[in-house]
């Protein structure tokens, strides 16, 4: 496959994703706290989350991914992603995952076993709690398969896109949504019939099963935000836009299959269709309320994005140490449950901007930042904006899973006036990226 030339345009910042990751990785929080009790609260959190929480990052990962693809190569783009992935997926695994998943049995089953106990398997039959070894981190390993397929799903969405049967069947509102609900719907059958017919027969319905059965799961959306991007000055327009018709019929449909008042929709495949369906309706909501409440930068929602991959990684272990060293058990509701939630994320918020940003190991390790390579250079034909022409209004563009613009951490400048505006930016503010160096610490970049 030949690689694709960098683009030598400002690259168009989409902040709206920075607060849409920002806001899913904080439902994340209060979805894995819903695991300490039954709280009827927090499990209908939890189920709402299945709804957009996953499809909206695997949107948004597939978006960026074909952008990192335009703009340094299939080559590069997989090798920066999978260090900025298996990095912190590692590190994590080895280091967190353990404990968490030892405190996780103390705390659903009670039997005081030592920690060096439960690793050795001293534990009873069938014990309660989310104990698969992958707890939340299923994500990365998924996200990882996406990232080895991108360059083959860019390299044949890209031949789709200029086709004339493709623009005749997005051209306008009505048809993009129809075009990318029957082909979302399509793809998710034919995914979910080859799993069933190859997929679980060879690996099960295990740990390994359950990992290819989300990767099968979310391929789609993944593949949807490959192809926003590719055709973004069209499709993404007629995407981010509300859609209260399709919501509230979709809607309808997934209250009729949850209630089993029809029984074609209340199977197993008519369950996956709605849920679907509606998923596809929630998330373009999302982004068009996004697109609205965070049209520029947002110094918040920079900061939340950046410091989401640590609180990504971190707050599961310190849900189940917060909750055993206030001594709680599975009889708490909602109230305690929120009061746990918040705490969470102060702490793993606190981690992030007190240890994890001050450590260039750190950063390494759990976000996946390295150091530029050697010998990169700046192209010379594109616009570099001035003290008196751009100011420094973000943190580093690396901060979570799906936000993979840079591993190689680089200050975002905003365009000034002498700088020519992409023709994509009438709706996005363009951004063109430097590398800063910290005071006293030369020929290192900044994370701040």
């Amino acid at each position: 496959m030949r690689e694709p030339k960098a683009s030598s345009a400002p690259d168009v910042h989409y902040h709206h994703l920075d607060a849409l990751r920002g806001a899913f990785m904080l439902v994340g929080v209060f979805v894995h706290v819903s695991t300490l009790g039954h709280d009827r609260v927090f499990r209908g959190i939890a189920y709402a989350s299945g709804l957009f929480r996953m499809q909206g990052f695997y949107l948004i990962s597939g978006f960026l991914s074909a952008m990192l693809v335009g703009k340094y190569g299939a080559g590069r783009t997989v090798r920066r992603r999978v260090a900025a992935v298996g990095a912190p997926l590692l590190s994590t695994l080895v280091l967190f995952n353990p404990p968490t998943l030892w405190m996780t049995y103390n705390y659903h089953n009670n039997p005081n076993v030592s920690f060096l106990g439960f690793l050795r398997g001293q534990t009873i039959a069938h014990p309660q709690g989310e104990l698969h070894w992958t707890l939340h981190l299923w994500f990365l390993i998924v996200l990882l398969v996406y990232v080895l397929c991108t360059p083959a799903v860019v390299m044949i969405l890209a031949r789709v896109v200029p086709t004339s049967a493709f623009r005749q069947a997005t051209a306008g509102r009505l048809r993009t949504m129809t075009t990318i609900v029957v082909a979302m719907l399509a793809f998710t059958i034919v995914l979910r019939g080859g799993r069933r017919a190859v997929v679980e027969p060879v690996l099960g319905t295990g740990t390994v099963g359950e990992l290819a059965r989300f990767t099968l799961e979310f391929l789609p959306f993944y593949c949807l935000g490959v192809l926003l991007y590719l055709d973004r000055s069209r499709l993404l327009a007629h995407f981010q836009r509300p859609a209260p018709v399709l919501l509230a019929v979709s809607g309808l449909a997934l209250l009729a299959s949850e209630r089993g008042w029809v029984a074609q929709l209340a199977s197993g495949t008519g369950q996956v269709l709605t849920n679907t369906v509606f998923s596809i309706a929630l998330v373009a909501t999302l982004f068009a309320f996004g697109a609205r409440l965070v049209p520029g930068p947002r110094p918040a929602a920079r900061y939340l994005a950046d410091a989401s991959y640590t609180v990504y990684l971190f707050h599961f272990f310190f849900i189940y140490v917060l909750a055993t060293l206030f001594g709680f058990d599975t009889s708490l509701h909602w109230p305690t449950m929120l009061l746990l939630a918040l705490l969470t994320i102060g702490v793993t918020l606190a981690v992030h901007h007190f240890l994890i940003l001050r450590s260039a190991f750190l950063r390494k390790m759990f976000n996946g930042k390295f150091p530029a390579t050697s010998g990169r250079r700046q192209d010379a034909s594109r616009p570099v904006a001035g003290p008196a022409s751009a100011a420094v209004v973000g943190g580093p563009v690396a901060g979570h899973p799906e936000d993979f613009l840079d591993p190689e951490s680089t200050v975002p400048l905003a365009v000034g006036r002498g700088v020519p505006a992409d023709a994509e930016s009438t709706q996005q503010l363009s951004w063109v990226y430097q590398p800063r160096v910290v005071p006293g610490s030369p020929g290192q970049r900044g994370y701040l």
